[in-house]
């Protein structure tokens, strides 16, 4: 699903010539030259982080941003290397029938070979699962970003299914989250499971299982300074995009020591009434080569906004740097 956070992209080779001759290049274990990669997002205040409308694709874009936080390194001990990894919030349903009765499996249509689309044991599993993953989620998650201390758990939701499919009641029996409202909105997203047509009313037990991922979910966090001028990100961006040698410099740099680096600095930059930058300092993310985070972090201190565009204000910069591998495919 395409991010709806506008990116300027840059792909080039590093051509800065050091005392000693031309930069060497870095090159992957096949003695292929890398080309670093940068990718300049459009700067954001902190109450205004553009985000897409629909809560589910804001949530993806979220969790792209968490997974760039954390990056990669070609160390097989590194976390987004290590076995289990999963960056996004982790959820499991279970489900059992506690009054009614429901067939094991739904039985087969004899003319179209296929099973009826009626509820049985796995369908409801099935369905609870595909289809209270995302509302599920949606419910943590909003409670990661009102407080980021928030851990997971386990919540029993019992729903009462009618013979049209659709669930009357759900009421929330037991959690072990810490936050009672991510609890009961799990039990009010219940309602909306679209479940199949049983043989009769049921009841059914939900066990709701729900964990953060391995990568911090970027903040929300509201700014609380006053607006007393207008920001504009696309002057503050073709101003970063003057450094652009810079950062690709630095990211030259990392890849040297080791070709499989990439990830994200989000840099949180304060300017003063002339545009001068007066504070600049990695913020959230968590770059894998802090020479390169603080290299790139030197570079925007560097710079000189127009006053008009950020007049005393402060800002967020994310700089995308170099790439993560693409996926392998495994032949059946």
């Amino acid at each position: 699903m395409r991010s709806a956070l506008a990116l300027i992209s840059i792909c080039c080779l590093a051509s800065t010539a050091s005392a000693e001759g031309e930069r060497a290049s870095a090159s992957d274990a096949t003695g292929r030259s890398i080309e670093p990669s940068v990718e300049i997002e459009t700067p954001y205040v902190n109450s205004a982080r553009p985000r897409p409308k629909g809560e589910v694709d804001a949530a993806v874009q979220d969790e792209n941003i968490a997974r760039w936080n954390v990056g990669g390194t070609g160390d097989p001990n590194f976390i987004s290397n290590r076995a289990g990894y999963h960056p996004a919030t982790r959820v499991k349903v279970d489900s059992r029938v506690l009054a009614g009765t429901l067939a094991k499996k739904a039985p087969l249509d004899k003319r179209t070979g296929k099973h009826r689309p009626v509820l049985s044991e796995t369908s409801l599993l099935a369905r609870s699962r595909k289809y209270g993953y995302w509302p599920f989620r949606l419910c943590f998650e909003q409670g990661v970003h009102e407080n980021a201390s928030l851990r997971g758990g386990e919540s029993i939701v019992q729903i009462r299914v009618d013979t049209s499919g659709r669930v009357t009641s759900s009421r929330l029996i037991s959690t072990k989250l810490k936050d009672s409202k991510v609890a009961d909105c799990i039990a009010e997203r219940a309602r909306d499971l679209p479940l199949l047509k049983p043989p009769s009313a049921i009841d059914v037990e939900l066990k709701v299982s729900i964990w953060p991922g391995d990568a911090p979910l970027p903040s929300l966090e509201k700014s609380s300074e006053p607006v007393d001028a207008p920001f504009r990100p696309r002057s503050v961006a073709e101003t970063l995009k003057t450094i652009e040698p810079s950062f690709v410099e630095c990211l030259s740099d990392g890849l040297l020591r080791d070709p499989s680096l990439w990830g994200r600095v989000q840099i949180h930059v304060e300017v003063d009434a002339n545009g001068s930058v007066r504070i600049a300092r990695e913020n959230e993310s968590r770059f894998p080569d802090r020479d390169v985070s603080a290299c790139v972090v030197r570079a925007i201190k560097q710079l000189t906004f127009s006053a008009s565009s950020a007049h005393g204000r402060s800002f967020e910069v994310g700089v995308r740097l170099g790439q993560p591998p693409i996926p392998s495919v495994t032949s059946p």
